[in-house]
């Protein structure tokens, strides 16, 4: 009887410690610290959103009083990414022309998102597509080079609110932030997905992120 208390015991007191070691990690002083060497294909797969975030920067200069992390609602929205051969490819063994003065090709991808979010927010399914050359890449040689990695640059968001319904999804009320368009994608060096908007080329290096939402994988 003994062994079986301190069994429920040692079960009970591991409950909240294995409970907390499936919450998220999100460290609001490296959420924006972006993995230069992420390759779109790492991306694929389902996502939840786990925070929002605002820059404080940003915010100070639009009149946005909400600054930081930010909670979102428990598992509402969810992101599908597909990484696609890049179409202008099909039916070329030699892949897609990357440098045109060279005649070079490369076999590179376009990702593709789908995004749901809560009935009473919208019932449409929002996309965002990302194009292979809306990432910064190098071309050493006839498919040779580094392409499809770090953050990119989004060439569409099909939704209606372009900032991704961000207002109704944080409680933060801003024209400035309805008033953008989500601009880009890219994983931080904690394997988690960023989905931002900056007036900073973040293509090529790490800036200042006026808004963003953050994913997290889907618990299989």
């Amino acid at each position: 009887m003994k062994k079986v208390l301190a069994l429920l015991l040692t079960v009970l007191f591991l409950l909240p410690v294995l409970a907390s070691a499936e919450e998220p990690v999100i460290d609001a002083e490296t959420v924006m610290d972006f993995n230069r060497e992420s390759p779109v294909t790492d991306w694929v797969g389902n996502w939840v959103l786990a925070a929002a975030y605002i820059g404080e920067d940003w915010a100070e200069e639009n009149d946005v009083e909400t600054t930081g992390l930010l909670t979102v609602p428990e598992n509402a929205v969810t992101m599908t990414v597909e990484a696609l051969l890049d179409a202008s490819a099909t039916g070329s063994d030699a892949g897609v022309m990357v440098d045109q003065a060279s005649y070079l090709h490369a076999h590179v991808y376009d990702m593709d998102a789908k995004i749901t979010f809560p009935a009473e927010i919208t019932e449409e399914e929002a996309g965002l597509r990302l194009p292979w050359d809306g990432w910064q890449y190098t071309v050493r040689g006839e498919n040779d080079g580094d392409f499809n990695m770090g953050v990119g640059k989004l060439s569409k968001v099909s939704a209606e609110d372009k900032s991704l319904y961000f207002c109704k999804v944080t409680g933060v009320e801003s024209e400035a932030i309805s008033d953008e368009n989500m601009k880009y994608v890219g994983m931080n060096t904690a394997d988690q997905l960023i989905v931002m908007y900056s007036d900073d080329n973040m293509v090529k290096k790490d800036g200042d992120v006026a808004f963003a939402y953050i994913f997290v994988r889907a618990a299989e």
